[in-house]
């Protein structure tokens, strides 16, 4: 089930992750730098929690009124397998800092643990702060299952506090916003502005290379800075 203003806040957050994803390219390769309560760094996160925050609100439209595990898990497919391409391809490239618990792993890992409450929206709310609380810990082993503090550099890391307590929390809500999965917003919205909401998942996985392009192809990074 999709609904239009759903995806225009999906397209919306896609052109937020673009500039500041290119932003986080540049301060990776040294060209500006960006630091912690900056401008830069509100954006990243405000775009992260958005696009948790639609996932969630996503998820439990689509088990409003099928709730099979089979589909769910054959959709939740497509997640783990770009998850584990862009940790192999972010490990060739800089192995240093490649991809453990990016947020394409905390999206298919919660697309699993959420099925047996996605229909418990009070459970799914509770559920949720409680992972907006749980603690990190400093073990760089934990890193994998999203529970370490960081510890290691990487590229993209989604640990699940505070982000699985989002994705659950946005669970809890939609059942009280669009209770009877209908839109709220009467508007015409442009048909390929919605395009860009419903085909995020392959942009996100495909933008990168095109960011890295554009940093070579305007001189602001040497190509032997990327591949040495």
């Amino acid at each position: 089930m999709r609904i239009d203003e759903l995806d225009s806040l999906k397209a919306t957050a896609l052109v937020m992750m673009l500039v500041s994803n290119f932003v986080s390219d540049l301060n990776f390769f040294g060209v500006m730098e960006v630091e912690k309560g900056d401008i830069w760094w509100w954006l990243a996160r405000s775009t992260a929690a958005l696009f948790v925050g639609l996932s969630g609100f996503s998820y439990f439209l689509a088990h409003r009124e099928e709730h099979i595990f089979s589909k769910t898990f054959k959709r939740t497919q497509r997640l783990i397998l770009w998850a584990f391409v862009i940790t192999v391809m972010t490990f060739l490239f800089e192995p240093n800092a490649y991809v453990r618990f990016g947020v394409l792993h905390l999206l298919a890992f919660a697309s699993i643990v959420a099925f047996p409450i996605v229909r418990k929206p009070l459970v799914a709310f509770i559920v949720g702060l409680f992972f907006l609380f749980i603690p990190l810990f400093s073990n760089e082993n934990l890193v994998w299952l999203g529970l370490s503090e960081t510890g290691l550099l990487a590229v993209d890391y989604f640990p699940l506090n505070p982000w699985l307590g989002i994705f659950f929390i946005c669970i809890g809500l939609s059942s009280q916003i669009y209770p009877e999965g209908k839109s709220l917003i009467e508007i015409q919205w442009p048909e390929k502005w919605l395009l860009l909401g419903k085909n995020t998942l392959l942009i996100y996985v495909f933008h990168q290379p095109f960011l890295i392009a554009l940093l070579i192809l305007t001189g602001l990074v040497p190509l032997n800075q990327i591949i040495p």
